[in-house]
């Protein structure tokens, strides 16, 4: 032991420096494995708390920048979130505020944060009309449609909740799914949608705190519709004649006039309808041409026809004469 004590009194200084820079090398080689650097991350912003009584933040972003300082570990592991106290903004738009930052990863330090924009806006209510929108088939006319809710039920409105700017000018729809082709049309827990401008506006993709809310979210849609009128054009066609002309005659043409007729009355009653047949009458005491007034036979008497008679013209010549062979 007095041995060992005698060697670290000889020289001691000249020991105690070669120790010195030993240690001093040792950690010069570790901080070059792992030297300090700097890095810019995304830090996820926590809002905290309510906004004052009245008002809404619309379109908040979720993320800001950080600037933290680490070993290349340290950064690899870093999870760094940003506070915002809602309770302490006030009524604005494009107001800058600077997040606090935190780190719950590793031993990285947060250097700077980027300050981050917010709109804090009057949250307001608002009572829209539901426009029912519903296609008739064809041959029905829509006489009403609207939209009821409740109990009993009655017309109903939907009751949006929102930050001022968003809700303005913003319009409330419900669509029936199918064309209407009967008297009424009940069509249940139909969605309610939005639009502004003609076009369709996703509410619940709009992020604010509070939440945008909206009730009901669906209703019953109540459509009435009528049968409607079809106007189509048909050909009047001749019957084969009853009786044909006197023998050594013939029908050469026939001419019929008008040569069509306009139909107009309920879809199912006019729309299988593609000619109509004029009555047969008898050309056997006819050897020239001779022309008919004929009543057009009316299917249905729902049908209103353009006109009720037509003039058929059958054109009749005698046969060609023919010579005996020799």
């Amino acid at each position: 032991m007095m041995a060992v004590v005698q060697w670290l009194l000889i020289d001691w200084k000249l020991k105690a420096l070669s120790l010195g820079l030993t240690v001093l090398l040792l950690g010069a080689v570790s901080f070059s494995d792992s030297p300090v650097q700097a890095a810019t991350v995304n830090a996820h912003i926590s809002y905290d708390n309510t906004p004052r009584t009245g008002l809404v933040l619309n379109d908040p972003p979720a993320t800001t920048k950080a600037t933290i300082i680490g070993t290349a570990a340290q950064i690899r592991t870093a999870v760094i979130t940003a506070d915002i106290d809602l309770s302490k903004l006030p009524k604005g738009t494009a107001i800058a505020v600077t997040p606090v930052p935190n780190n719950t990863g590793s031993g990285a330090r947060v250097t700077s944060i980027s300050p981050v924009t917010l709109d804090m806006e009057d949250y307001v209510t608002k009572a829209l009309d539901i426009d029912v929108r519903a296609s008739a088939a064809q041959g029905w006319q829509i006489t009403s449609a609207q939209s009821v809710c409740g109990s009993p039920p009655g017309v109903c409105q939907v009751t949006v909740i929102g930050p001022a700017a968003v809700l303005k000018d913003i319009a409330a729809y419900a669509i029936v799914d199918s064309p209407v082709n009967a008297n009424s049309r009940e069509q249940l827990a139909t969605l309610i949608k939005f639009e502004r401008g003609g076009s369709v506006f996703d509410l619940g993709s709009t992020t604010t705190i509070p939440a945008i809310t909206w009730s009901p979210q669906t209703v019953t849609a109540i459509v009435q519709a009528k049968q409607g009128t079809l106007t189509i054009q048909v050909a009047l066609v001749d019957a084969l004649p009853a009786a044909p002309p006197p023998a050594g005659y013939h029908v050469t043409a026939v001419v019929i006039a008008p040569q069509l007729i306009t139909l107009s009355g309920a879809p199912d009653v006019v729309g299988g309808i593609q000619s109509i047949t004029l009555s047969a009458v008898s050309l056997a005491s006819f050897t020239s041409d001779h022309t008919f007034s004929v009543r057009i036979p009316q299917a249905d008497n729902r049908i209103r026809m353009s006109t009720t008679t037509a003039q058929i013209t059958y054109k009749i010549a005698r046969n060609p004469a023919v010579n005996p062979s020799p």
